[in-house]
C-alpha cells in the first residue's frame, strides 16, 4: 500500500509539473513541443481553397520589369485585369510618393476594381507617424463595434500608403506577422490597436469584403458572416498548413497577369492576393512546411476561414490528456509484470500519438503532445529504474534470508521471479522431511559442549548437502533434527521423489558419517526419518522483525509422528517411514530402491488411519524380504495371526519382528473387533 501511494503521488506530482510547463510555456520545452506539432501539417490532406489565386511578383516578373519598385503605371495596368475578382487584397505597400500621374493612375484603376484590400505595416520604432489626415482617412477600415477589452496589441506607428491610394482602397488591413519563440511563424495576428481603433490584419479585412459583413466578437471568437475565427487570448489564430505545391499550384506570375494569360476562371469571382515572392525583395518566412514568401501567409489564413480549418490549441485537453495517460501508464506498472508492460509502455505511446493527430485531423485541435511524451518517458524510466532497484533490493534480501537454506538453483529461480514466492502465507502441496538421531539426549550428556557441537556439525553439514543438493529448502535445525520441505518457496514438480531420495541418501551418507565419528573418538549414532505429503499452510510464519519462512499444518505434523515411529517399527536402529501420500503416486516410478508396506497406523489426532512405508535398497535379497513381509501383512490384516507370525518369524527385518511380537500379543489376547490398525502412541 505504501508503494501504491508512493508511485501514485510521484505521478500526480510529475504530471503537474507539467501541466504547469504548458500553461506557462516554459522554454525549451514550449518551442520543442511546437516542432513535435508541426508533424500535423505532414498529415494534412486538405487542399487550399479554389477560390483563392495568388499573384506573385516573382523572378520571371523581375526579369520583364527590372527591380522591384516598378513604376506605378506598370503594376496599374496588371491589377486592371482583376477588375472581376470578388476580392483583390494587395500584399505591399506604396508609403511613398513617386510622380503624380503614376501615383494617380495606380489609385483610379484600385478605384475602379471597387473591391480591392490593401495592406499597411505596423512599426515598433519610427521617427513619426503618417499626417493626421491620412491616419483619419485610414480609421475608415477600423472595427467600430468592439468589447471594451480586446486581445490585440496596441502599437505607437503605422506606415501606410499614399492619401490617393488609401482613401480609394474599400478597406485596410496590417500586414505583419508574429513568429514563435523558435523562429516560426505558426500563427496569424487578427488585429492592432493604434491610436484607440482595432485596425484588422488584411485577412479579416478581405473576409469583411468578401462577405459584406463586419466582425462580431464572440467571447473567444470573431465571426465574419458565415465564418467562425477561434481566437487565442493573444489575439492569434495558429494557420492550418497546406503542402507547397498546393501554393505553387494556385499561384500564377504577375508577368502571365500583365499579359492576360492567367485563366479567367481563376479570377473570376475570387479572392486574388498580390504579393511579392522575389527572395531578394520580400521577407521569407519560415514556416512548419518549409521557407514561404510573406503572402502565403494571408493566403493561408483566407483558405483556413472559408474552409473552417482554422486551428485551436487547447491546454486542458493537453492536460487531461496527459493525466489519463500517466495514470494508465501506473497501472500497467503496478498491474502487469514487465514482459507485459514494457510493450504496452509503447502501446501507450503510440495510443497517445494516434489520439493527437486524430483531434487534429477531425476536430482541428492542436495538443501539445511533447510535454506527454516526456511525461510518460521520464514516468516509464523511473518506474522500472525503481522496480530494478526494489528487485536487486529484494534479490539482496531474499540471497541472504535464502542462500543457507535451498540450493543454488532454487535460489536463482527465487530471485529470478520473485512473484512465485509468497511470503504472506499460501496453501501448497509440500513433502516434509524430519530426520533426528536416536538416543541424543543420553548421548549430549556424555559429551563436553565443544565436542558435542563438533559431533553435530560433523553430521548436519553433509545431510543438509544432500537436503540442497536435491532442490529441497532446509526449514530448519531442532536441536539435532532436521525439518526440510520441498515445493517451497517455489514449485517443484518431482518433489516426491526428491524427498524420497534425500531420505534413502541420508541413510546411506550416514555410514560415511559413522566411520569419520569413529575416527574422531564418538560413538556411532543412528538416525529415523520420516516423510509426508499434503497440503499445508507455508509462508512468513514469524513477525515483521523476525523473519521465519516455514510450513505449519497436518501434513508437517504426520511427518514428524512418522520420523518417531521409527523408533518402535526399526527398534532404535536407523530407518525411514513414509506415508501413502508421498508414495502411492510415485511408487510406479524407477528408484534405486524398493517400497515396502510397514504398517496401518492411526496416529495420534487423525481418526483415518495411514499406510505407511519404508524403503530398502534394490537387490534379490531385499525383493524377497518386500514379497514375505507384505504377503504376511496381508495376513495380519485378514486376523490370521498364527499364519502372519510364522512369516514375520522368518525375516531379519526390524519391522517384521515388531509385528512377529505383536501377532503373538494378539494370539494371547484376541481382539473382539479387528480392523488392521495399529493406534500410534507418538507424540
Amino acid at each position: 500500500m505504501k508503494r501504491f501511494f508512493l508511485i501514485y503521488t510521484v505521478t500526480i506530482l510529475v504530471s503537474a509539473l507539467f501541466s504547469s510547463f504548458i500553461f506557462e510555456k516554459v522554454e525549451p520545452f514550449y518551442s520543442l513541443s511546437l516542432r513535435v506539432s508541426d508533424f500535423n501539417y505532414i498529415i494534412h490532406r486538405r487542399e487550399l481553397s479554389s477560390n483563392i489565386t495568388l499573384i506573385l511578383v516573382d523572378e520571371k516578373s523581375i526579369n520583364r520589369f527590372g527591380r522591384w519598385p516598378w513604376n506605378r503605371e506598370v503594376f496599374a495596368k496588371g491589377l486592371e485585369k482583376l477588375k472581376r475578382a470578388r476580392v483583390v487584397a494587395l500584399d505591399m505597400v506604396f508609403s511613398e510618393k513617386t510622380n503624380e500621374k503614376d501615383d494617380a493612375y495606380l489609385a483610379k484603376t484600385i478605384e475602379e476594381i471597387e473591391n480591392v484590400v490593401c495592406g499597411f505595416f505596423i512599426r515598433k520604432k519610427a521617427t513619426e507617424n503618417p499626417p493626421e489626415e491620412l491616419i483619419d482617412i485610414l480609421s475608415d477600415s477600423a472595427l467600430f463595434r468592439v468589447p471594451e477589452v480586446v486581445p490585440f496589441p496596441n502599437v505607437d506607428y503605422v506606415e501606410v500608403n499614399i492619401p490617393e491610394i488609401t482613401e480609394n482602397c474599400l478597406l485596410s488591413g496590417t500586414f505583419n506577422a508574429i513568429s514563435d519563440p523558435d523562429g516560426n511563424f505558426r500563427r496569424y495576428p487578427l488585429g492592432f490597436v493604434f491610436e484607440g481603433n482595432v485596425y484588422p490584419s488584411v485577412g479579416v479585412q478581405v473576409l469583411r469584403a468578401y462577405t459584406g459583413r463586419d466582425v462580431v466578437f464572440k467571447g473567444n471568437y470573431l465571426q465574419v458572416g458565415n465564418y467562425t475565427i477561434p481566437m487565442r487570448d493573444d489575439g492569434t489564430v495558429i494557420l492550418n498548413f497546406y503542402p507547397l505545391r498546393d501554393y505553387q499550384k494556385n499561384a500564377f506570375s504577375f508577368v502571365d497577369l500583365y499579359e492576360g494569360k492567367v485563366p479567367i476562371d481563376r479570377i473570376d469571382g475570387k479572392i486574388v492576393v498580390v504579393g511579392i515572392s522575389e527572395a531578394g525583395v520580400t521577407d521569407i518566412r519560415a514556416t512548419p512546411v518549409g521557407l514561404v514568401p510573406g503572402p502565403y501567409l494571408h493566403v493561408t489564413f483566407i483558405s483556413n476561414a472559408i474552409q473552417g480549418e482554422l486551428l485551436v490549441d487547447s491546454i486542458p485537453l493537453t492536460i487531461l490528456l496527459l493525466f489519463l495517460s500517466s495514470i494508465l501508464l501506473s497501472l500497467f506498472y503496478f498491474l502487469l509484470q514487465p514482459g507485459v508492460r514494457i510493450p504496452l509502455y509503447f502501446f501507450l505511446f503510440a495510443l497517445v500519438f494516434v489520439v493527437v493527430h486524430l483531434f487534429y485531423l477531425y476536430m482541428n485541435t492542436v495538443i501539445y503532445d511533447l510535454f506527454i511524451y516526456i511525461d510518460l518517458l521520464l514516468l516509464s524510466v523511473g518506474f522500472e529504474a525503481f522496480d530494478s532497484f526494489l528487485k536487486h533490493k529484494q534479490a539482496k534480501f531474499y540471497k541472504g534470508v535464502f542462500s543457507t537454506y535451498v540450493s543454488p538453483e532454487v535460489l536463482k529461480e527465487i530471485v529470478e521471479n520473485p512473484e512465485k514466492l509468497k511470503l504472506g502465507g499460501e496453501k501448497r502441496e509440500i513433502t516434509v522431511l524430519f530426520s533426528d538421531i536416536r538416543g541424543f539426549t543420553s548421548l549430549s550428556e556424555k559429551l563436553s559442549p565443544d565436542r558435542l557441537v563438533k559431533l553435530l556439525n560433523t553430521y548436519l553439514t553433509p545431510m543438509t548437502d544432500i537436503v540442497l543438493k536435491n532442490k529441497g529448502m532446509l526449514d530448519k535445525y531442532i536441536g539435532d533434527a532436521i525439518m526440510a520441505i520441498w515445493n517451497a518457496p517455489v514449485e517443484i514438480e518431482d518433489h516426491r521423489e526428491r524427498a524420497l531420495i534425500t531420505g534413502f541418501e541420508m541413510i546411506k551418507k550416514l555410514n560415511e558419517v559413522n566411520k569419520i565419528l569413529k575416527r574422531e573418538g564418538f560413538p556411532e549414532i543412528k538416525i529415523g526419518i520420516g516423510i509426508n505429503t499434503g497440503e499445508a499452510v507455508v509462508g512468513n510464519m514469524g513477525s515483521e522483525n523476525r523473519f521465519e519462512y516455514t510450513a505449519i499444518g497436518d501434513t508437517v505434523n504426520l511427518a514428524s509422528r512418522l520420523e518417531g515411529l521409527n523408533k518402535l517399527y526399526m527398534m532404535g536402529e536407523t530407518g525411514l517411514l513414509t506415508s501413502e501420500f508421498t508414495v502411492l503416486p510415485v511408487k510406479d516410478k524407477d528408484f534405486p530402491f524398493l517400497f515396502v508396506e510397514v504398517d496401518m497406523v492411526r496416529v495420534k489426532g487423525k481418526k483415518k488411519p495411514v499406510r505407511i512405508f519404508t524403503l530398502l535398497e534394490k537387490g534379490d535379497k531385499t525383493e524377497e524380504i518386500k514379497e514375505v513381509y507384505e504377503k504376511a501383512l496381508s495376513l495380519y490384516r485378514e486376523a490370521q495371526f498364527k499364519e502372519a507370525l510364522k512369516l514375520f518369524s522368518e525375516l531379519d527385518f526390524n519391522p517384521a519382528k515388531v509385528m512377529a511380537e505383536r501377532c503373538r500379543e494378539l494370539l494371547q489376547n484376541p481382539p473382539e473387533e479387528w480392523d488392521g490398525v495399529y493406534t500410534a502412541k507418538t507424540k
